[in-house]
C-alpha cells in the first residue's frame, strides 16, 4: 500500500508539473511602444479582451512610450525567451528606425515573429474645419509659408514619419515636424489647433465624429470607403510602405509558443470583436503567420534601407 501511495503521489506530481509548464499558465505581458489611447491600444486591448474570453488567459497591456517604440522594443529583445513577454508589432521600429539611428536590438536576430493581424492606413488629415480641403492645398500653403506648417505622428522616426518627410522633400516643402509620444497626443494637439496635420493611424473615431479630414494615403493601397484619395504610391514617392499590427516577442520562442499565437490570432479575425475593430479603425482583415511575417520583415527591413540610404536620410 505503501508503495502505490508513493506511485500515485509522483504520478500526480508529474501531472501536477506539466499542467504548470503548458503555455500559457501565468499571466502574460503585452507590450505596447506607445502611448494609451491610439490606434495602439485599440488593437492590443482586442487580443488581450479575446484571449480572456475564449481561452480564460490574462494578457496585460503595459505601455512603454518613447523613442518611436524603440524602448519597449529594446524591452522585449532583452525578456526571457518564455512567451511571457511580447509585444505590438508595427512597422517603425522595427524596420525604419534601426536605418535612422542606434537601436539596443537587431531586427533580423533579436526577434521572434508571432503573426500579424490587421492591415492598417496612415494618412495625412487635418481638422474639418481646416481651410485645405485637399492633399493640394496643404501642399500650396506649405510651399508659401517656408516652416510654418507644423505636422506629427504617433511615432519620432516612425515610418509615418520618414515617408512623409520623404515626400515633402520631393515636393519642395520645408515644414515643421513636433514629436509626440503617440496617435493621441497628436491629435490632441490637432484638435486644439498647436498643429495643422497629423499622420498616423489613430483617425478612425475622429473621422467617424466628422471631426477630422483625410488628405491623402501614404500606405500603396486605398482606404476603404475612401478611394478618391491620392496615394504616395501613386503620387511617385519614394517611401510607400504597407503597414499592420501584430505580435512577435524576443528571439528563441519554441514551437509550443509560436502554435498557440498564431492559433489565437488566426481565430480572433473571424471574431465580430475583430470585424468592428477594422472598422473603427479603417483597417483591412489581415492574417499572417510566423513565417510569413518574419519573411515580410526580413524583405520590408532591407527595401525600406535601400529608400533610407539613396534619400540621404540617415542620421547615424
Amino acid at each position: 500500500m505503501k508503495a502505490l501511495l508513493t506511485i500515485l503521489c509522483l504520478v500526480l506530481a508529474g501531472a501536477t508539473a506539466a499542467a504548470q509548464d503548458r503555455y500559457p499558465s501565468r499571466p502574460i505581458t503585452f507590450v505596447v511602444g506607445f502611448a494609451a489611447g491610439g490606434a495602439g491600444e485599440m488593437v492590443a486591448r482586442l487580443v488581450s479582451d479575446y484571449a480572456r474570453d475564449k481561452r480564460g488567459v490574462t494578457i496585460g497591456v503595459e505601455f512603454k512610450p518613447g523613442a518611436g517604440a524603440t524602448i519597449a522594443t529594446g524591452q522585449v529583445a532583452r525578456a526571457r525567451p518564455d512567451g511571457y513577454t511580447v509585444s505590438l508589432f508595427s512597422v517603425s521600429p522595427l524596420l525604419v528606425a534601426p536605418h535612422l539611428q542606434s537601436v539596443p536590438y537587431d531586427t533580423l536576430k533579436d526577434f521572434t515573429y508571432l503573426a500579424a493581424y490587421i492591415g492598417i492606413s496612415i494618412p495625412i488629415y487635418v481638422t474639418s474645419a481646416s481651410p485645405y480641403q485637399s492633399y493640394a492645398d496643404l501642399l500650396s500653403y506649405a510651399k508659401a509659408n517656408p516652416g510654418k506648417l507644423r505636422w506629427g505622428t504617433a511615432a519620432v522616426r516612425g515610418v509615418a514619419h520618414i515617408a512623409t518627410e520623404a515626400a515633402f522633400r520631393k515636393e519642395g516643402v520645408k515644414a515643421t515636424f513636433v514629436p509626440f509620444s503617440g496617435g493621441a497626443e497628436a491629435i490632441t494637439a490637432l484638435l486644439g489647433n498647436h498643429i495643422e496635420a497629423v499622420v498616423s493611424s489613430d483617425y478612425g473615431p475622429h473621422l467617424d465624429a466628422g471631426s477630422v479630414r483625410l488628405l491623402v494615403e501614404t500606405g500603396p493601397a486605398k482606404i476603404p470607403g475612401h478611394e478618391a484619395l491620392p496615394t504616395f504610391a501613386e503620387l511617385g514617392y519614394p517611401i510607400s510602405v504597407p503597414a499592420a499590427y501584430g505580435v512577435f516577442g524576443p528571439k528563441g520562442l519554441s514551437p509550443e509558443v509560436i502554435a498557440w499565437w498564431e492559433t489565437l490570432l488566426k481565430e480572433m479575425t473571424q471574431s465580430p470583436q475583430y470585424a468592428d475593430v477594422v472598422k473603427k479603425l479603417r483597417g483591412t482583415p489581415l492574417y499572417q503567420d510566423s513565417a510569413g511575417l518574419t519573411q515580410t520583415v526580413a524583405t520590408g527591413f532591407a527595401g525600406l534601407g535601400k529608400e533610407i540610404e539613396g534619400l540621404g536620410l540617415r542620421q547615424k
